[in-house]
């Protein structure tokens, strides 16, 4: 069911549902924090799905923070999903003075979000398999991602325990307290596979994201990127040890993106 804020319209060519913007969503998540003191510098191959963007929408690279989130939706215009996102850091934009965040790979459990994240806010989605488990003996939860057609081989694996104390204390999180800037702007997409909702779009994007709730904090026992084949990052450096886990009932708004003409940077 879409939000009271949403008016839902069936598309021709796909038989998806299509929900604008703006979208209430309740979630949990697990964030990792890449160099979150000095920056990321670099990227590998994998960073930007290599079927992405259009021709240099992978280009301005300018580091700063990066970020691994993986989110659980409970509820959201389009049904419960889950999503796996790497954000390298931020980029130069023809329509900013100033580097702004990119979305630069994607994966999500559901074509309804695959094809309206796209539409409403150039957000490159694409489809994935997502497991999630916790042991019965540790505690530690085991969260895996991979591609339809090899389930059985995940290109993205990370495992997350308690710490201690820390741990169990809560953190009452806005964004709007946040020190950095979350705007991000998303440069037009490709089409992908039309089948699964991977549609093109033909102007620049930009959207500040809203999220509050609880979170605390978790350490990072283990993770893995990549399996050879460029559709994720084989190598992600500076993962921060300690990750931000948010609670379930995590409130996320996304707003109507602002649109801008096609542009080279």
């Amino acid at each position: 069911m879409a939000s009271e804020n949403t008016t839902a319209t069936m598309t021709t060519d796909f038989n998806i549902e299509q929900v604008p913007a703006p979208w209430d969503t309740t979630s949990e998540a697990w964030w990792f924090t890449c160099y979150p003191i000095t920056g990321n510098k670099k990227i590998y191959p994998g960073a930007v799905h290599p079927s992405n963007f259009e021709p240099g929408g992978d280009e301005g690279f300018e580091g700063g923070i990066g970020m691994i989130q993986i989110v659980r939706y409970s509820q959201t215009p389009v049904g419960p999903y889950d999503e796996l996102i790497y954000i390298p850091g931020v980029y130069k934009t023809p329509h900013s003075p100033r580097p702004r965040y990119r979305i630069t790979n994607i994966y999500v459990s559901s074509i309804e979000t695959t094809y309206n994240g796209r539409k409403n806010w150039n957000i490159p989605k694409r489809l994935a398999v997502f497991d999630f488990s916790t042991s019965d003996t540790t505690g530690h939860t085991t969260i895996s991602v991979a591609h339809p057609d090899t389930p059985t081989t995940p290109f993205f694996y990370a495992v997350v325990g308690n710490i201690p104390v820390v741990s169990s204390i809560p953190l009452p999180l806005n964004s709007k307290y946040f020190p950095l800037n979350l705007e991000a702007h998303q440069p037009p997409l490709l089409e992908g596979k039309k089948e699964n909702g991977e549609v093109a779009t033909e102007t620049w994007r930009s959207w500040t994201p809203w999220m509050s709730g609880t979170g605390r904090f978790v350490k990072c026992v283990e993770v893995k990127n990549g399996n050879g084949d460029g559709t994720w990052p084989d190598r992600i450096d500076g993962i921060w040890g300690m990750v931000l886990r948010w609670d379930p009932g995590m409130k996320m708004k996304f707003e109507v993106g602002k649109e801008y003409p096609k542009s080279n940077l």
